[in-house]
């Protein structure tokens, strides 16, 4: 048996309504070839459960053992509700990670959240990890597959069980019959890596090497003629653009004129299917009519997609729209250097009654008068990429300043910087002091810093990044806004800063991830320090936890690159993985690690893969079904993400999209990933 489990392996067996406890005992090695296989037995009434654990060698800092559970009925046909195989943890061991969190005792981890699944352990010498056999789940799901760790009993769970989910989203365990003639197999990994003396902690590049190598080199994510494939993806940013700016563009392109007489527009925040044009509910909205420049949903970030796109494609009117954009964000008035992210239309819908908002809706309650910090510095690290990219207008530069000279000042003792603050009086709200969302500030800093050398730049960024390094990423502390105050949000058995009872963990996010891994790879850049590189590459480790590296029998559309969001949400596919496409080709640009690569243009296409249009046939019929009234006028609506359980999905499917993080994001980042790539290889330019 693995060295970091404790002997006292059972067996949970479902029946009657309840739970009951087994001892698995060695088997009789009489007849055994091999004897360092350890194998254990359980004669049930019902079932005689056989447990083998057989060691495997790899190389020479890895151990892994492979197990096989197989149950064999008794009878000829075995009603089979719920098996768990428990396994106590050495006492030495500490759990760090885990795929989604299971607060209350009724619930589990279910396979719907196995996208590049482990349970992981560590402890001053050894990183160690249970990882599920995909293949066998590929090959035989009658029942669901469960899994678990518990810190109240320090063991692993591994197991078959119908759930459903639950609240916002946990996986509740529902035991419920299934007829089972025949003997029934499912399989793991447990699995042990020596740690190098000065290593630090949560680092998980074993782990995510070992999921890679095992599961997706050159099988399911193989990255060959990597510009063929990008190119192939055109056709997703032409629907995503054109729909946006030409066919529904009476619904989703906004524009106006402000006060001060600026011409200002952009694609507004949300909309739904029902509001197709020519239908007759285009004003029926489902949240306020706004604009926002936000973390996730930034109209600036979209319309630098559609003004390089529209350059290369001979398409001025979407040029000169983006223009309008970029007038939108510089015209949110700043006081004290800080400014606003949101602008909502007046209760009439219009925009002329319309006003700026500090914050958007995504915040804890009473903080109207705060201005997100990370909303405004993602809007001033676009401006920039606006400035470098498409065109160095003369109002960018002097805004930002005027920003980072305040962000500056507001830099905390520890290095990091507060969430939210009130522009008027200074006041720093007590929430995210020292979180991930400090990392972008870090990227924005570096990108200034990159246009308009400054130590002072520089100096605070180190200073930022050390505080990340130190009490986000070695506490495995991954909260941001999005953890708490979005659509999964604080509850009994959720709250901020405070450890999951039943685990030990923090409830996690991974957008920080994505800010954190930029993060330390732009410091190296900047100063050459491979502290920055090494440490970006543990982050970028752990967010790699988060991608789908398989095509699960139970995802009906396709799935594989793309990336989930957080340990208390299960939904697939979420637009995030546009953001992750373009990390992964920066550090295959800095290190050659052709696994980034990969990751990147796998990504990148899973980015489009909830786009209707007829590139995706099996998702366009499904939103057929769902939305009857859609043809070929509403080629390039694009939820967000699949399966998010918001209480309107059907067949997976919601009512809305937002192009500002679904195909607009999307479309942008493909304009971004072809620039890059040509850029990276002078040959195909």
């Amino acid at each position: 048996m693995a060295s970091w489990l404790q002997q006292g392996l059972g067996i949970k067996w479902f029946t009657q309504h309840q739970w009951h406890n087994h001892k698995l005992v060695p088997a009789s090695e009489e007849n055994s070839s091999d004897r360092d296989t350890a194998s254990y037995v359980a004669e049930l009434p019902e079932a005689k459960i056989e447990l083998t654990i057989r060691p495997t060698a790899i190389d020479s800092r890895m151990s892994c053992c492979e197990a096989e559970v197989i149950i064999t009925p008794k009878q000829a046909e075995l009603a089979l509700s719920g098996i768990q195989l428990t396994m106590p943890v050495a006492a030495d061991q500490t759990c760090v990670w885990k795929p989604q969190l299971a607060p209350q005792d009724n619930m589990a981890i279910g396979d719907k959240m196995f996208r590049s699944p482990a349970i992981v352990f560590e402890n001053a010498e050894h990183m160690a990890a249970f990882v599920p056999d995909l293949k066998s789940i590929e090959q035989d799901r009658r029942i669901p597959y469960v899994m678990d760790y518990s810190l109240q009993d320090h063991s692993l769970m591994y197991g078959l069980c119908s759930y459903v989910e639950t609240g916002h989203v946990y996986h509740e365990l529902t035991p419920s019959p299934t007829i089972v003639t025949e003997p029934l197999v499912f399989r793991f990994y447990l699995v042990e890596w020596a740690k190098d003396a000065d290593a630090r902690d949560k680092d998980y590049r074993f782990v995510e090497k070992f999921l890679w190598n095992l599961y997706s080199l050159d099988t399911r994510m193989p990255a060959e003629q990597e510009l063929t494939q990008i190119e192939e993806l055109q056709p997703y940013a032409e629907h995503a653009f054109g729909w946006a700016l030409d066919r529904w563009k009476d619904v989703t392109w906004q524009e106006f004129t402000l006060s001060s007489g600026e011409e200002v527009g952009g694609v507004v925040f949300i909309v739904r299917a029902r509001q197709k044009p020519g239908l007759g509910e285009e004003d029926q909205w489902r949240e306020p009519k706004s604009l926002w420049n936000q973390a996730w949903f930034c109209g600036l970030r979209t319309a630098y997609g559609y003004a390089g796109w529209g350059r290369a494609h001979g398409r001025e009117d979407w040029v000169a729209k983006s223009q309008k954009a970029l007038n939108f964000a510089l015209s949110a008035p700043q006081q004290n250097g800080l400014f606003p992210g949101y602008f909502k239309a007046g209760d009439d819908n219009s925009w002329e009654t319309g006003r700026w908002y500090m914050s958007c809706p995504r915040r804890p309650d009473g903080l109207d008068d705060y201005v997100h910090l990370l909303d405004a510095s993602w809007t001033c690290y676009w401006l920039l990429k606006w400035y470098q990219d498409v065109g160095a207008d003369e109002r960018i530069l002097p805004y930002v300043r005027n920003y980072v000279n305040r962000l500056l000042e507001l830099q905390l003792e520890s290095g990091g910087f507060p969430a939210w603050v009130n522009p008027v009086n200074g006041d720093i709200a007590p929430y995210l002091l020292e979180s991930p969302e400090t990392s972008m500030h870090v990227m924005l800093l570096c990108l200034l810093n990159r246009i308009e050398a400054d130590a002072h730049y520089i100096d605070a960024a180190e200073r930022a990044a050390e505080m990340v390094l130190r009490d986000v990423v070695q506490q495995g502390r991954w909260e941001d806004f999005e953890t708490y105050w979005s659509c999964s949000r604080e509850w009994e058995y959720k709250q901020h800063g405070v450890l999951d009872a039943r685990s030990g963990l923090y409830n996690q996010c991974n957008f920080g991830m994505y800010w954190t891994a930029e993060a330390f790879k732009d410091l190296y850049e900047a100063t050459g320090s491979v502290l920055w590189l090494d440490a970006g590459e543990q982050v970028l480790a752990e967010a790699s936890l988060y991608q789908q590296i398989w095509q699960p029998p139970f995802i009906e559309v396709p799935a594989i690159g793309g990336f989930g969001v957080m340990t208390s949400d299960d939904e697939w596919n979420d637009a995030r993985q546009s953001l992750f496409a373009l990390t992964y080709l920066d550090y295959y640009r800095v290190t050659g690690n052709a696994a980034y690569k990969a990751r990147a243009l796998w990504s990148m296409k899973a980015s489009f893969y909830m786009m209707y249009c007829p590139l995706n046939p099996v998702v366009k019929a499904k939103y057929e079904r769902v939305h009857t009234q859609f043809n070929e006028q509403d080629y390039g609506f694009h939820m967000e993400n699949f399966g998010h359980n918001d209480g309107t999905a059907v067949e997976g499917l919601g009512e809305f999209t937002i192009f500002d993080w679904g195909c607009g994001a999307a479309a942008a980042s493909l304009v971004e990933f072809e620039r890059k790539l040509r850029t990276m290889t002078p040959s195909l330019a």
